[in-house]
């Protein structure tokens, strides 16, 4: 049974017994990943990779299993897939704590809460522009 971001989201909130599901991976970075070339080239540097993933990975570090970037403060943010990425959005959007904040300052509280994926800022703009009760 796969579950969509917003299935996580309400089983994290514990509107639904978790008891009846059974989540075999969540951190799974498939093929079509943003991550997937970066953590490949950290793991094998010899091997021949695009010059843009060498100059993404510079930035990068590897610690254990997850992808961490590393600002210019030297502060280390940890590297989210698609699904998790939507389920941080609406939560920092509309969840407990919430205000339904703009795309600017939605990426500012997820950095600063320690997340990071290159389409930020437009995923956070797009998702407050199309929240249909903020319109």
């Amino acid at each position: 049974m796969l579950l969509s971001p917003s299935d996580l989201s309400i089983i994290k909130l514990g509107a639904v017994e978790s008891e009846n599901f059974e989540i075999m991976t969540i951190d799974d970075i498939g093929g079509s990943d943003w991550r997937r070339p970066i953590v490949d080239y950290l793991r094998n540097p010899i091997g021949s990779a695009d010059r843009k993933i060498m100059y993404r990975a510079l930035s990068n570090v590897l610690i254990g299993n997850k992808l961490l970037k590393k600002t210019d403060e030297e502060v280390l943010l940890k590297c989210l897939g698609e699904s998790e990425a939507y389920v941080d959005v609406s939560n920092v959007h509309s969840g407990a704590c919430g205000t339904h904040q703009a795309g600017q300052k939605m990426r500012w509280l997820l950095m600063c809460s320690g997340v990071y994926w290159p389409s930020m800022l437009k995923d956070c703009i797009e998702f407050s522009r199309d929240f249909l009760e903020c319109q």
